[in-house]
C-alpha cells in the first residue's frame, strides 16, 4: 500500500516536470552570490566554507510567499511543524536540533523570544524584507548562545541609492475567508532614505476558533551623514489575535501576541580598509492567553530585550579579514498567571494565583574575534573564537575553523567547516516541573552543548546555468533537553546526534524556465538510549518548477514531500506529500495580477500528531505599482 501511494505521487509529479520544455540558453553568470550571515561581512557564498541558504525578494514575490514559515520550508535541513491553523505556534528543526536552539535576528540584531525561548515566527510577515539568509551549523563563535542548529537572519528593504521614489498596493482574497491588504513605499531623498510597507491579514481558518488577525509594519530609515558615516534606524511592529482550537476544536481559547522593536545604528567607514558599527535594539514581546479551561494556563507573558553591540572590520590586505566585536545583552522575562484556582485534576501545580510565576532578568556580555583569509588562489581559510560570560550559567568559549577551495579548472566547490555551540536553557525549561507547568523552584538544567562538522562539494555546469551540491553532517549534542510524555515533565539527554546527508540541484537553462530539487536524509537520535528525537523526518524532499510560456505569464509549481518522522512515544506518523501552485500575469508594467492553490492535492496530513493541516485553499489578487 505504501509502495503504491509513492509511485503514485512521483507520477504526478513526473506529470507535472514532463509538461514543461526549456527554451534557449541565456547568458553564463558568475558564481559570486554574496552573502553576510556566515561571517557577519559582506562575503562570496563560496568562500565562508559554511552551508548558507539564500530566499531573496525575487523568490519571495515569484512564489507568493507571506509569511516566514512559507519561505523556510524550503531550506534543506530545515523543518517547519506547525499546529495547522493560521498563526499557530510552529517548531524550527534545523539539522535536527530543537526550535530554541535556531537563532532568529534582523539585519544582526537579535529578536526577542517568548518564555519557552522560541520565536513567534508564525505571524512574522515578509514585508520589507529584502531576502533571507539561513546559515545551517554551529554558529555560537560569531552569534553566542542559541545556534546549535544554526542562524535564521531576515535582512530588510533600503531605498538607498533609488533615484525615485518606488510604491505598491496590493490585494488577496480567497478560501476560508482569507483577506490581505499591503502598502509599501521606498525612495530616497537628498541624504536621507526610507523604506516602509503595511499589511494587513485576516481569516477565519478551517475548523471551529481557528481565525487570525494580524496586523504588520516594518520600517527603515537612512541619512547618510557624511561620505564615510552612515546612519539608519529599523522599526517595526506587529499584532496578531489568534484563535487557538488546540487539538479538541476548543471554542474559547484566545491568543493576543503583540511585538514591536526599535534599533539604531551607526557604520562609520573610517578609512577604506576599517568599518566600525555600533548598533543598539530595544525589542518586547508579548502574549496574553484568554479562555483556557486549566488553571495555569491563563496568563500574560513578557519578554524585553536590551542589546548593544560594537563591532569593527579591519582589511589588513586584500586577501586577508579581521573582525571583532563585543555586545552586551539584557533580558527579561515575566508571566502573570491569571488563573484563581492553582489545581489541576486535583494536583497542585507551581504557579501561584493571580501573581507573577516567572520574574526572570539576565545579562550576558561577549567578545569575538574572525579571520578570513586567501592563502592562495581560490583557497581560503576561516576561524572565529568567541567568549561568553552569563549571568545566570557562568562562561562559555566557543569556536569555529572552516576551508573552502574552488577548482580553477572545473570550478569545483570543496568545503569543510567545524563549530562549537552553547545554548542556555529557556526560561520555560528552567522553571518547567511536573505537566510542563513553569514556576515554583529553578530546576537546574545545564546549558546544551554541541560540537558540529560538515563537509560539502558543489559542482556548476552547463556554463553555470546548473549547479549541484552535497553536503554532510554530523553534531554530537550533550544536555539535550526533551519532553518526556510518560512522566509529564522535561528531562536532559547525556549524548544525542544528528547526522545527515543535504543534497540540491538548481537549473536555470533560460529566463523562460528553471527547476530546484532538495533532499535531506537524517537520522537524529537519543544516543544514550537509542530511541529517534520526534518530528525529525528521516527524507525530506522539495522542488519547485516554473514556466514563462510568454514573457509576462509565468506558472509555478511546489513540492513538500516528508517521509518516515516520530511523535511522542515513538508513534509513527503518516508520510505526506504537499504540492502549492502559483500563476501570475502582468497586465501592464504597473499592473500584476496572480493566484495560489495551496494543497493543491487536498493531502489529509498532521505536521504534529492530532493537529490536522489545512485543506486545499485558493486565492487570488492584484498588485499595483506607482
Amino acid at each position: 500500500m505504501y509502495l503504491q501511494k509513492l509511485r503514485g505521487r512521483a507520477f504526478v509529479l513526473f506529470l507535472t516536470l514532463g509538461n514543461v520544455s526549456a527554451a534557449e540558453p541565456q547568458k553564463s553568470v558568475e558564481l559570486t552570490e554574496r552573502v553576510i550571515t556566515a561571517t557577519r561581512t559582506e562575503t562570496e557564498r563560496w568562500r565562508t566554507a559554511s552551508s548558507v541558504t539564500v530566499i531573496d525578494r525575487k523568490k519571495i514575490d515569484e512564489q507568493q510567499l507571506k509569511l516566514l514559515p512559507d519561505a523556510l520550508r524550503q531550506v534543506p535541513g530545515l523543518v517547519i511543524a506547525d499546529r495547522g491553523t493560521p498563526g499557530s505556534t510552529v517548531g524550527i528543526f534545523l539539522r535536527g536540533t530543537n526550535s530554541d536552539q535556531t537563532l532568529v535576528v534582523i539585519d544582526g540584531r537579535p529578536v526577542p523570544g517568548n518564555l519557552a525561548g522560541l520565536y513567534n515566527i508564525e505571524t512574522m510577515a515578509l514585508d520589507n524584507v529584502e531576502r533571507i539568509e539561513v546559515l545551517s551549523g554551529p554558529a555560537s563563535s560569531l552569534y553566542g548562545g542559541k545556534t546549535l542548529g544554526g542562524v535564521i537572519n531576515i535582512i530588510t528593504r533600503s531605498g538607498k541609492g533609488l533615484t525615485k521614489p518606488e510604491s505598491a498596493l496590493s490585494w488577496e482574497g480567497g478560501s476560508f475567508g482569507f483577506s490581505r491588504e499591503t502598502l509599501s513605499t521606498r525612495g530616497s531623498a537628498g541624504i536621507y532614505d526610507w523604506s516602509v510597507e503595511l499589511s494587513r491579514t485576516d481569516t477565519q481558518g478551517y475548523r471551529i476558533n481557528s481565525q487570525m488577525q494580524l496586523t504588520n509594519t516594518a520600517a527603515k530609515v537612512g541619512a547618510q551623514l557624511a561620505d564615510t558615516l552612515r546612519f539608519d534606524l529599523d522599526l517595526r511592529y506587529y499584532n496578531a489575535d489568534i484563535g487557538d482550537p488546540n487539538n479538541n476544536d476548543d471554542p474559547d481559547n484566545h491568543l493576543l501576541t503583540e511585538f514591536w522593536s526599535l534599533s539604531p545604528r551607526l557604520v562609520w567607514d573610517t578609512t577604506e580598509r576599517w568599518k566600525q558599527t555600533l548598533t543598539y535594539q530595544f525589542g518586547s514581546f508579548r502574549q496574553v492567553a484568554t479562555g483556557y479551561p486549566f488553571a495555569g494556563q491563563n496568563n500574560r507573558i513578557t519578554s524585553r530585550n536590551h542589546f548593544w553591540e560594537y563591532q569593527n572590520v579591519f582589511r589588513a590586505t586584500d586577501k586577508w579579514t579581521i573582525s571583532s566585536g563585543m555586545s552586551v545583552q539584557d533580558l527579561t522575562y515575566n508571566r502573570y498567571n491569571d488563573d484563581d484556582n492553582p489545581l489541576f485534576f486535583g494536583f497542585p501545580t507551581n504557579p501561584g494565583s493571580k501573581s507573577y510565576d516567572v520574574d526572570q532578568e539576565e545579562t550576558n556580555w561577549a567578545v569575538f574575534l574572525q579571520s578570513q583569509a586567501e592563502i592562495l588562489p581560490g583557497w581560503n581559510l576561516t576561524g572565529g573564537l568567541r567568549y561568553d560570560s552569563y549571568s545566570d550559567f557562568g562562561e562559555a568559549t566557543t569556536w569555529r575553523a572552516g576551508t573552502s577551495w574552488r577548482l580553477p579548472w572545473t570550478q569545483t566547490i570543496l568545503h569543510a567547516n567545524y563549530g562549537t555551540a552553547f545554548a542556555p536553557a529557556s526560561p520555560q525549561n528552567r522553571e518547567a516541573g511536573v505537566w510542563g507547568f513553569a514556576g515554583g523552584e529553578l530546576v537546574n538544567h545545564q546549558p546544551e552543548l554541541s560540537k558540529g562538522l560538515e563537509l560539502g562539494i558543489e559542482q556548476p555546469f552547463a556554463d553555470n546555468k546548473a549547479s549541484i551540491s552535497l553536503t554532510y553532517f554530523h553534531n554530537n549534542i550533550r544536555n539535550l533537553i526533551v519532553y518526556d510524555p510518560i512522566l509529564f515533565a522535561l528531562s536532559q539527554v547525556n549524548q544525542a546526534r544528528t547526522q545527515g546527508l543535504e543534497s540540491a540541484f538548481n537549473w536555470q537553462p533560460s529566463e523562460s524556465f528553471g527547476f530546484s530539487a532538495q533532499y535531506t536524509y537524517l537520522d537524529a537520535k537519543d544516543t544514550s538510549s537509542g530511541k529517534r528525537l520526534v518530528r525529525r523526518p528521516r527524507h525530506t524532499v522539495t522542488s519547485d518548477i516554473w514556466v514563462k510560456p510568454v514573457p509576462k505569464l509565468r506558472f509555478g509549481l511546489g513540492a513538500l514531500y516528508i517521509m518516515d518522522r516520530e511523535e511522542a512515544n515513538q508513534v509513527d506518523v503518516e508520510d505526506y506529500l504537499r504540492l502549492r501552485l502559483t500563476a501570475s500575469y502582468e497586465l501592464s508594467k504597473n499592473c500584476e495580477l496572480f493566484a495560489r492553490v495551496e494543497n493543491l492535492l487536498g493531502e489529509r496530513y498532521s505536521e504534529v500528531q492530532g493537529f490536522p493541516a489545512m485543506r486545499t485553499g485558493a486565492f487570488a489578487g492584484f498588485r499595483l505599482r506607482f
